[in-house]
């Protein structure tokens, strides 16, 4: 077991390709590693481990959101860690790691990620990095695509520089060291297109990686989104004169220059039409899992690694004894284990005065919230756990 991903006993068998899609918003060029994680996020999908990304993520540097209705703060939205058995559009299983980019402990984390390529025998794993750069977007996107393979690409960029590393960049320098074969694609973004989206440079990306992988990506939405976005900003540039110069100086560029070396352009998508038979099983496999969604109970917040939805579901039950207790009082019932029925006691004896802890455990219930017991010793009063009113 790792240091902070744990395994289901019920570990699903050999998967061999590993999609790492963390975002940092802060660095995420085009919103490209956001847009690859909406398109990815529409595929099925099972826990494949357990990550406890809390001790990972600086809630100051990526806060969780919460939604404001009517007076009150009535949900709440964080992203941690996450690692996935996912299947593609052909139904080819493999990992995804997504979510918030971590904060901290990346040599902690990078050893646990070492131990899920070895437990699952994983043998290739696939990243995607964003560039600014001065490119127009009416061009075909295109990338820089690096690999620990030798032979995985013909020709590299000739360069050498320096550079900030994201967490993948991290993994990929220490998983080289142990011939672990991983490959980075790194689009080139407008610069002008920087601070938005960029859905061309995502349907690239994710082509790219498709083409590489085997696997086969959903990239309609983004196709669309596309379209929408190329009609807008022809009509951006008709509307700011700058903004036409701009695009029209990089166009001119751009086609001087042709093909720059080191860079690829994005490959066309090669899906096969699907057969009346396959469109049948995929619509009956889609029905089942609607079917079994509903039957599932409504959970408010899965991602919950340090126990923190149960302590508190733990707490609103033993509220909830308390008042049905306190309403007993009130109507001039009590419970059978009580002191006076227990000893014979007539109720207008004058009960001794009460103790902070019970004399016997059989006297306290389970969720009794001032248990000895519970919470190994603490008491779960709103001084020490601040949820507001008794």
């Amino acid at each position: 077991m790792g240091k902070y991903i744990s395994f289901p006993e019920d570990l699903p068998g050999h998967i061999g390709t590993l999609v790492l899609n963390l975002v940092d918003p802060a660095t995420d060029a085009g919103s490209i590693a956001r847009l690859v994680a909406s398109s990815l996020g529409t595929l099925d999908s099972e826990v494949a481990a357990n990550i406890d990304s809390d001790p990972l993520i600086d809630y100051r540097a990526q806060r969780p959101w919460v939604n404001y209705q009517a007076g009150q703060l009535t949900g709440m939205w964080r992203e941690g860690l996450a690692l996935s058995v996912v299947k593609d559009v052909e139904g080819t299983e493999f990992l995804r790691l997504y979510g918030s980019e971590p904060d901290f402990h990346w040599d902690s984390l990078v050893a646990d990620m070492l131990d899920v390529v070895e437990r699952f025998g994983v043998q290739s794993i696939y990243s995607f990095t964003a560039i600014p750069a001065p490119v127009p977007h009416t061009r075909a996107a295109d990338m820089m695509v690096r690999s620990t393979k030798p032979d995985a690409q013909s020709d590299g960029l000739d360069a050498n520089f320096w550079f900030q590393a994201s967490f993948a960049d991290y993994l990929e320098y220490h998983a080289s060291r142990l011939d672990i074969p991983m490959t980075n694609v790194a689009v080139r973004v407008p610069m002008y297109l920087a601070g938005h989206h960029y859905s061309s440079g995502a349907v690239g990306a994710l082509s790219m990686v498709g083409k590489i992988s085997g696997l086969r990506f959903p990239v309609g939405d983004l196709q669309h989104d596309v379209a929408r976005q190329n009609e807008r900003l022809v009509e951006l540039a008709e509307e700011n004169h700058e903004l036409g110069q701009v695009i029209g100086a990089f166009e001119k560029d751009y086609d001087e220059k042709g093909d720059t070396p080191g860079f690829v352009s994005a490959p066309d998508m090669d899906y096969t039409v699907p057969t009346v038979d396959e469109i049948g099983r995929a619509a009956e496999q889609f029905l089942a899992q609607v079917d079994s969604a509903n039957e599932r109970p409504h959970v408010e917040n899965e991602f919950d690694p340090q126990g923190l939805a149960h302590r508190i579901d733990e707490i609103r039950r033993a509220r909830s004894w308390r008042s049905d207790q306190q309403d007993q009082g009130r109507n001039g019932w009590q419970p059978p284990s009580a002191p006076h029925a227990q000893s014979g006691k007539p109720d207008d004896t004058p009960e001794p005065e009460q103790k902070d802890e019970p004399e016997s455990q059989d006297e306290q219930s389970p969720d009794d919230p001032d248990s000895s017991d519970s919470g190994k010793g603490k008491r779960w009063g709103r001084h020490s756990w601040g949820f507001g009113k008794n």
